[in-house]
C-alpha cells in the first residue's frame, strides 16, 4: 500500500469518526421528547364573549423559537444537578393556533385563507422558559418541588388603514406549588412541565383579551 492510499484511508476513516459523533450527539438530544403545548379554553376568566364580532386575519407567529428545536429549562435534582433537560419544537403554529382559538373564543371571527379581514394580528413568540426544581423535603405526595413556567409575546394589531394600530407585550406565568395564602399551603395543581408552559402559553393569550386598549382598538376599528 502507498503512501498516498495510506493518507487517504485514514483521513476518511477520520470524516467518518466526525460524522459519526455529530449523529450520536444529535441522537442523544433527541432522547428528551419535546415537550407537547396545547391551548386551555377559557383558562383565563373574562376573555369570552367579550369583544365585537369582527373579522381578523392572525398571521402565522414568528420569532427564532418559532421553528427548530430549543432547550427551554431543566429539571434540577435536590442537589441542584440537573436531572433532564427540557425541550420545545416548532412552537410557531401551537401558539399561532392558540391565540386564534382565543380570538374566536373572546368573539371575532378569524378569517381563514382567501377571507377578507379588517384587522390583522402579528404574534412574536419572545421567549418560553420552564424549570422544576426539586427539594429534599418529602412529603405525602411525594417530593417536594418548585416551578415555574413562563411565556413572553409580542402582538402588533393592524387595519388596512394603520398599520400599527396596537401593540403590546403580555407574560404568562405558572408557579407551582400556589403561594400560601393566609398561612394555608396549597398542593401543587400541575407536575408536568408541559402542563404548566400550556397554562403559561394560555394565559399570555388570554392577557392580550384583557386588556382595555386591545378592546377599544378591536371596537373603533372600521
Amino acid at each position: 500500500m502507498t503512501t498516498a492510499i495510506r493518507h487517504r484511508r485514514n483521513a476518511d476513516v477520520f470524516i467518518a469518526a466526525i460524522f459519526l459523533a455529530i449523529a450520536v450527539l444529535a441522537a442523544g438530544c433527541e432522547r428528551e421528547p419535546s415537550l407537547r403545548l396545547h391551548y386551555l379554553p377559557g383558562f383565563v376568566p373574562g376573555t369570552e364573549r367579550v369583544l365585537h364580532r369582527k373579522s381578523i386575519e392572525v398571521a402565522p407567529a414568528i420569532g427564532s423559537m418559532a421553528s427548530g428545536r430549543f432547550r427551554v429549562g431543566a429539571i434540577y435534582n435536590a442537589d441542584g444537578s440537573i436531572a433532564g433537560d427540557l425541550y420545545v419544537k416548532n412552537l410557531g403554529p401551537v401558539v399561532t393556533e392558540a391565540v386564534r382559538r382565543c380570538l374566536s373564543d373572546a368573539g371575532l371571527r378569524v378569517a381563514t385563507d382567501g377571507d377578507d379581514a379588517s384587522l390583522k394580528l402579528a404574534t412574536q413568540i419572545e421567549s418560553i422558559t420552564v424549570d422544576k426544581r426539586f427539594g429534599s423535603q418529602q412529603t405525602v405526595h411525594g417530593q417536594y418541588f418548585l416551578m415555574k413556567a413562563e411565556v413572553k409575546l409580542r402582538f402588533t394589531l393592524s387595519s388596512p388603514s394603520n398599520p400599527a394600530l396596537y401593540s403590546t407585550v403580555t407574560i404568562g406565568t405558572e408557579e407551582e406549588p400556589p403561594a400560601p395564602v393566609g398561612g394555608e399551603v396549597f398542593l401543587p395543581l400541575e407536575t408536568d412541565p408541559a402542563e404548566s408552559l400550556s397554562v403559561a402559553m394560555s394565559r399570555a393569550a388570554g392577557a392580550l383579551v384583557l386588556q382595555p386598549e386591545f378592546r377599544r382598538a378591536i371596537a373603533q376599528s372600521k
